[in-house]
């Protein structure tokens, strides 16, 4: 009853917050993309205990993962559409550096229909199904802005040929009544300023509303093939097996 209420009162406080944000129709937020520790620990220790892999590999590896760079990326909002990129590293020149392990990849989404595209570079365009999200009445702080906490069960594909679930936790802000967020977790009745899940974390830490500077919205073209996860799933397979073939 009780997590009722609290769902009930943020719904009342978007109405009223949206009204008065009418004006903000478009945003830029940057977010710092970073890889958590305690994966990297887990990580570490189990490829430690793999016999069959070289002490120089396995010191290589921990190096890259223990020397983790951060990321950042761009959510551009316009109207009813938005766009979230990678914004070039300054480290890209030093050689190889492991960044936040949450996605190198463009997402187009339109929020009327849900539509939720990622921009891939072997695959193409992928559809991504909406995340189901639930309210935990959970409440913080986030700078300036009162944050809920909503918690979904993100289905991902392995390229070993399983399915696997990782559980998603968003703090959003109705504040902003932009119902937008990083890569593809949108749909929350308010901006999402963090995301964490098991192996990184995405924070907000610039917010711009209404900006001067062009708002930049890639758009998928009409003729452009755009295949369902299933059909992506699908092709991992394929060249997973055919990998193992050519061993």
């Amino acid at each position: 009853m009780m997590l009722y209420i609290k769902q009930l009162t943020i719904f009342v406080c978007s109405l009223l917050l949206a009204t008065t944000y009418a004006q903000t129709q478009s945003a830029i937020i940057i977010y710092k993309g970073e890889m958590n520790p305690k994966y990297v620990d887990s990580f570490v220790t189990a490829l430690d205990n793999k016999k069959n892999v070289a002490m120089g590999v396995k010191q290589r590896v921990a190096n890259h993962y223990y020397n983790a760079k951060p990321e950042y990326f761009e959510l551009h909002i316009k109207g009813n559409e938005s766009y979230y990129y990678t914004l070039p590293s300054l480290d890209s020149e030093e050689g190889y550096t492991m960044g936040s392990g949450s996605s190198i990849f463009p997402y187009y989404t339109e929020k009327s229909s849900g539509k939720i595209i990622e921009y891939t570079t072997h695959f193409g365009k992928i559809a991504l199904t909406p995340l189901k999200w639930e309210l935990t009445g959970e409440v913080k702080k986030v700078g300036k802005y009162t944050c809920y906490q909503a918690i979904a069960s993100e289905r991902l594909f392995s390229r070993r040929g399983f399915y696997y679930n990782r559980q998603v936790i968003a703090w959003f802000t109705p504040e902003i009544p932009l119902n937008f967020g990083p890569k593809n977790y949108i749909g929350l009745p308010g901006l999402v300023l963090e995301i964490y899940r098991d192996k990184f974390s995405l924070k907000a830490v610039e917010i711009n509303l209404n900006p001067e500077e062009e708002v930049k919205i890639v758009k998928p073209k009409k003729n452009d093939k755009i295949m369902t996860e299933e059909e992506s799933h699908a092709m991992i397979s394929e060249l997973e097996t055919e990998r193992k073939r050519n061993r």
